[in-house]
């Protein structure tokens, strides 16, 4: 099986900084102001104000939403549109954020939501990380449904109650007809596509979901919005081991290395490197070493070339966890360390950077320094986003034959995330029940 399961979950959540502990943030000078973790602060303001509510929901450990703060939450562009609406971030990781999470469950970092604020509907849901030009997309249909309704929206609007319900069997049926009855041209399409084919995946259906993408490509115009079809589409694909699987792994590579190929402004750097691990996932899978390995070279070349160019430390560290991927396919953990090392002094309060340190350290056999960085990124680490620091720990544990208290561990951890009512289905939860069914079946 190719990076996803290989690396394990491990290295694709450890992409955040943790939040500001102030109560607001503004992305630019004269910018949007996020009011943090104040749910009812949010709507209360914009029933007063009679604005939607856009909501950016993330996670500490996600790497996607933290390329997005660093490059298109700060972009100019965003200043021009910041009394249209209230803004708010959502860390899913933080105790005080559980009720907007029973209100609003969050499966796919980042999302992002625009509410009606009188009874909180969803209005816009969106999937994953966005551009520039798709995150105004989004503030445009957003601002028009809450002033007039969106006409054909009814379908779209029913498909994410029904999800935001847990219903995705229904709900992937109601996606698939918004899809039907709209337009290519319609800015929602790729957005739509993408909650479809997240629904498939949550069913299981991983051919249903890899057939989906495949068909709903090539009506996409915009790259970035392929690109965000391609990753999931990737994902599915990886799930199903068929010759119709194979075939069209191969297909999603050549349809990534094309958008990867399209002009450098059209995409984010965190989604042209996405479009690399794509490729690099569909070779490693098919067993060409020689064409994964040449890839995976190019992915570093281009991380290099970012974080030289990067204009801020939260910049340069948000494609770290892409780093840390890509000198594992390459066997060369000691290449990404300098580069881990730069972002913890940058960044002294974040834990990611001794966390992926420690990952790098275990995978040359340095337990004892895997270890140290750990223990460091433990110390930073704060409320449910200990779980994957933790996880990462009791490998390192488990690495060194200290299986027991690796056990012991998890075990505590798993009880402090139950009396702290932590949902069990939230992704820390269950990073760490799989870590630790892994170090039982390992244990002699």
């Amino acid at each position: 099986m190719a990076m996803r399961p290989v690396l394990g979950v491990l290295l694709l959540l450890w992409g955040c900084a943790s939040s500001s502990p102030s109560t607001q943030r503004a992305t630019t000078e004269g910018g949007p102001v996020f009011i943090e973790n104040d749910w009812e602060r949010a709507l209360r303001e914009a029933r007063e104000t009679q604005r939607p509510v856009f909501v950016e929901a993330w996670a500490p450990w996600c790497q996607a939403c933290r390329s997005m703060r660093a490059t298109v939450l700060t972009s100019p562009a965003l200043g021009e549109q910041a009394g249209r609406f209230v803004w708010l971030a959502v860390d899913t990781d933080a105790l005080e954020n559980v009720a907007f999470l029973q209100r609003y469950p969050v499966d796919t970092w980042p999302t992002v939501l625009v509410l009606e604020p009188a009874r909180g509907t969803v209005l816009v849901r969106s999937l994953g990380a966005v551009s520039v030009p798709q995150v105004l997309g989004l503030l445009d249909q957003g601002e028009r449904a809450f002033r007039r309704g969106l006409t054909g929206g009814e379908e779209l609007a029913r498909a994410d109650a029904l999800v935001l319900a847990g219903n995705h069997a229904e709900a992937a049926g109601a996606y698939q007809r918004a899809v039907e009855h709209g337009t290519p041209e319609d800015p929602r399409r790729a957005g739509v596509v993408v909650s479809w084919l997240k629904s498939l995946a949550a069913l299981g259906d991983a051919v249903g979901c890899m057939r989906v993408a495949t068909q709903e490509l090539p009506r996409l115009a915009r790259v970035d919005d392929r690109t965000r079809v391609l990753y999931v589409g990737m994902g599915c694909a990886l799930d199903a081991d068929t010759e119709e699987a194979r075939t069209l792994r191969a297909w999603l590579a050549r349809e990534a290395a094309r958008a990867r190929e399209e002009s450098e402004d059209t995409l984010t750097p965190a989604q042209r490197s996405s479009l690399y691990e794509v490729e690099c996932e569909a070779h490693e899978v098919a067993g060409d070493e020689a064409r994964m390995r040449e890839l995976a070279e190019a992915w570093w070349r281009f991380l290099e070339q970012q974080a030289a160019s990067a204009g801020s430390a939260e910049e340069r560290a948000a494609l770290d966890s892409h780093r840390v991927m890509a000198v594992a396919l390459l066997n060369r953990p000691d290449a990404a360390v300098s580069r881990l090392e730069r972002s913890e002094r940058e960044l002294p309060e974040d834990y990611n950077p001794p966390a992926r340190l420690a990952t790098l350290h275990l995978m040359a056999g340095r337990k004892d320094q895997a270890l140290a960085a750990s223990e460091r990124a433990l110390a930073l680490a704060k409320d449910a986003s200990r779980g994957v620091v933790l996880a990462g720990h009791a490998r390192i544990l488990g690495a060194r034959g200290e299986h027991e208290r690796a056990i012991r561990v998890l075990t505590e951890a798993l009880g402090e995330m139950e009396r702290a009512s932590i949902p069990e289905k939230h992704l820390q939860r269950q990073v760490l029940e799989r870590v630790l069914k892994q170090l039982r079946a390992a244990s002699p």
